[in-house]
C-alpha cells in the first residue's frame, strides 16, 4: 500500500456537498477501500456515515465541542467499486447535552444504508480543523491493487489463517489501518492496528468513523473466520458504543472478535476494542448475511 493520507476524508474520498439542506456529503469508491475478497463491503462506509452523524448536532452550536456516544447503521444493497454515494443527515431530536440524528446514504436513487446516530456536548478544546473539503465528488481512488480472487475450496478459518500468515493479502482497506490478524481464532479473533495521524480528529484523538471501520473490519474478519467452505457474506447490521478517544501517535489499538451466533443466514458477534494499555474503547456489535 503506498497510498499516505493527510485526514480520515480524504482517506475515504468524502467530500461535503456546496450549500446543501440538510447536510450532504459525497464518497467516491475505488480499490483502496476494498477488503480481502475484493468487495466494498460495510466498513468501507463508517467514516462517512460517522461524519454525517454528528455534523448536525455540531453545528447546531458551534460555540460547544461535540462527540459521538453511538452509532447504528443498516446496509442494503452493496455497492461496487467506481460507484459515487451521496449522503445526508437531519438532527430530529437535541437539547443542549444530547442530540439524535438519521442518516441516509444513497447510490442514485437506491437506499444504501440507513442510520442513526447520537451525539453528546463535551467541551473539549479543539486543536485542529475538520479535514472535510466542500466541492464536487473526487475521483475514485484506484491506485491500490486489488485483492486475487480466493480459492473457493478454502473454508473461512482457512482463508483468516492464510491472511495471518502472510499467504493471502487482508485487503487494500485493513492496509490503509495498518492492521493486521495477530490471533486467528474463529472463537476469538484479534485485529491489531497501529495507529496513525491521519487517523485522528481536531481532538487531536481517533476519529470515529476510524474507530469505527477498526471494529467492523474486525468484526468482517471475524464472520470469515467461522464461514463453511463455499459460502459468502455480508455485513448488513453494525451498532458501537464509543467508550474513550485512543491516541494516533503510533501506539496499537486492538480489536477481538467473538462470536455470539453463527447461522446458515444470519451470524453475529460482538467486537471489544482496547487501547495498548488495554483500556476500552468502544464496543460493538454487528450482524452477517451468510446465504450469499
Amino acid at each position: 500500500m503506498t497510498h499516505s493520507p493527510t485526514d480520515a476524508f480524504e482517506a475515504f474520498a468524502i467530500r461535503v456537498v456546496a450549500d446543501s439542506a440538510p447536510i450532504a456529503m459525497t464518497q467516491s469508491l475505488g480499490t483502496r477501500i476494498l477488503d480481502h475478497r475484493g468487495l466494498v463491503d460495510l466498513p468501507a462506509l463508517l467514516v462517512l456515515v460517522d461524519d454525517l452523524g454528528g455534523v448536525p448536532f455540531a453545528l447546531a452550536d458551534r460555540s460547544s465541542s461535540s462527540l459521538q456516544a453511538r452509532l447504528t447503521m443498516s446496509m442494503g444493497a452493496r455497492p461496487d467499486r467506481g460507484d459515487v454515494l451521496r449522503g445526508d443527515s437531519e438532527l430530529e431530536m437535541f437539547d443542549d447535552a444530547l442530540g439524535s440524528t438519521t442518516v441516509r446514504v444513497v447510490r442514485d436513487d437506491e437506499v444504501v444504508v440507513r442510520g442513526q446516530a447520537r451525539s453528546v456536548r463535551v467541551g473539549r478544546t479543539v486543536i485542529g480543523e475538520s479535514g472535510v473539503v466542500v466541492g464536487e465528488p473526487l475521483p475514485a481512488p484506484d491506485e491500490a491493487e486489488p485483492p486475487p480472487t480466493i480459492d473457493p475450496t478454502l473454508s473461512g478459518a482457512a482463508v483468516i489463517a492464510s491472511i495471518a500468515d502472510g499467504t493471502l493479502r487482508i485487503g487494500p482497506l485493513a492496509e490503509l489501518l495498518n492492521a493486521t490478524i495477530i490471533d486467528p481464532d474463529p472463537t476469538a479473533l484479534r485485529l491489531a492496528v497501529e495507529t496513525s495521524r491521519w487517523m485522528g480528529n481536531f481532538f487531536g484523538t481517533m476519529h470515529g468513523g476510524i474507530i469505527s471501520t477498526i471494529a467492523a473490519q474486525a468484526a468482517s474478519l471475524g464472520i470469515q473466520a467461522n464461514m463453511p467452505t463455499g459460502h459468502d457474506y455480508q455485513l448488513i447490521e453494525f451498532t458501537i458504543a464509543f467508550l474513550r478517544s485512543p491516541a494516533v501517535d503510533g501506539q496499537r489499538v486492538t480489536a477481538t472478535v467473538n462470536p455470539v451466533k453463527i447461522g446458515r443466514r444470519l451470524s453475529t458477534v460482538d467486537v471489544l476494542l482496547q487501547d495498548a494499555e488495554g483500556t476500552l474503547v468502544a464496543r460493538a456489535t454487528a450482524d452477517a448475511r451468510c446465504d450469499l
